[in-house]
């Protein structure tokens, strides 16, 4: 089982590495412009010409976005996913650091579980592996780090606080399309939010008057949008939601922890955000908690074949 899942374990830390250049390259953006509704229209305005072109040419038809059936499940995933997340995202990073504001994103996998838990009753086979979340919860409090801790600013503080906001929207927006891949493809469900996310993204757009803000922007602001678009949004929405399908979205949430790592690294190489001794000890801590949750469970699985033979 270990070895036909292999693949999906490199499709998730291929989507968290997406997922942690997103900080410096969100943070890059709102520097240009601080237009959090215009960015994020343009971001999942590309993400949605790239998915419409893939299911025109493997399906599923884009026409099964609007049906009758599965409108409301695809609304909502883009209103709390897409939409909220993206608002909360951009918002934040007009106040904090790259680097901080990925490392908020460690405390995703507690909000992914807790939503799994509450809406799909879903759990880890073994109780002593949700210590693989305390574990990896540490690891995101020491690569905080102290000196970040000290060095106290009211703007970070609030910055961080909104980001928050968007990772208990993601915990939501994954039990969601988890609930609507029971109908659905993870590639239908995760066009179908990004594509009614776009939309609500841009009637807000409206309001910063984009046909002003545009003019005059250079290559690094659209590069950055097609990053976004492109690599953090088709690719690693797909990736995420086609490991959720096959691996739950209690241990997917797991890999969640590297996105702090992988942030505040990218951060560090691209923005020269300071890093602190801590990181060092946190990517250790979150990698061995990222290992427990995902631990083949052979106590289980010699039960099982026990009952199977007795059954014969």
């Amino acid at each position: 089982m270990q070895e036909r899942n292999a693949k999906y374990y490199i499709l998730i830390v291929l989507a968290m590495f997406f997922w942690g250049g997103s900080w410096p390259s969100a943070k890059i953006l709102v520097t240009i412009t601080a237009s959090p509704l215009t960015i994020g229209f343009l971001r999942f305005l590309t993400a949605s010409v790239l998915f419409l072109i893939v299911m025109l040419a493997i399906g599923p038809s884009p026409k099964d976005l609007v049906k009758r059936g599965n409108v409301r499940i695809l609304f909502f995933a883009g209103l709390t996913g897409v939409f909220g997340y993206g608002v909360f995202f951009l918002t934040g990073m007009t106040l904090t650091t790259a680097a901080q504001g990925s490392i908020i994103a460690g405390f995703n996998p507690v909000s992914v579980s807790l939503f799994a838990h509450i809406i799909h009753n879903e759990r880890l086979k073994e109780k002593w592996q949700y210590g693989g979340f305390a574990l990896s919860f540490a690891g995101v409090i020491f690569v905080v780090g102290i000196q970040a801790l000290i060095e106290f600013n009211i703007d970070h503080l609030l910055g961080n606080l909104v980001v928050w906001g968007a990772m208990l929207q993601w915990g939501l927006y994954s039990s969601i399309s988890k609930e609507g891949m029971k109908t659905m493809s993870p590639l239908a469900v995760t066009a179908g939010g990004v594509a009614y996310g776009g939309i609500l993204f841009g009637l807000g757009a409206v309001t910063e008057e984009p046909w002003i803000i545009l003019q005059g922007l250079g290559i690094e602001f659209w590069v950055n949008i097609l990053y976004l678009g492109g690599c953090v949004t088709f690719a690693g929405f797909f990736f995420y939601f086609t490991a959720i399908d096959k691996l739950g979205a209690t241990k997917t949430a797991g890999f969640i922890s590297l996105v702090p790592v992988f942030g505040t690294a990218l951060s560090v190489l691209i923005l020269n955000d300071p890093i602190y001794w801590t990181f060092g000890l946190g990517l250790v801590l979150v990698v061995i908690g990222i290992i427990i949750i995902n631990l083949p469970n052979r106590s289980f699985g010699n039960r099982e074949a026990k009952t199977t033979t007795e059954e014969s």
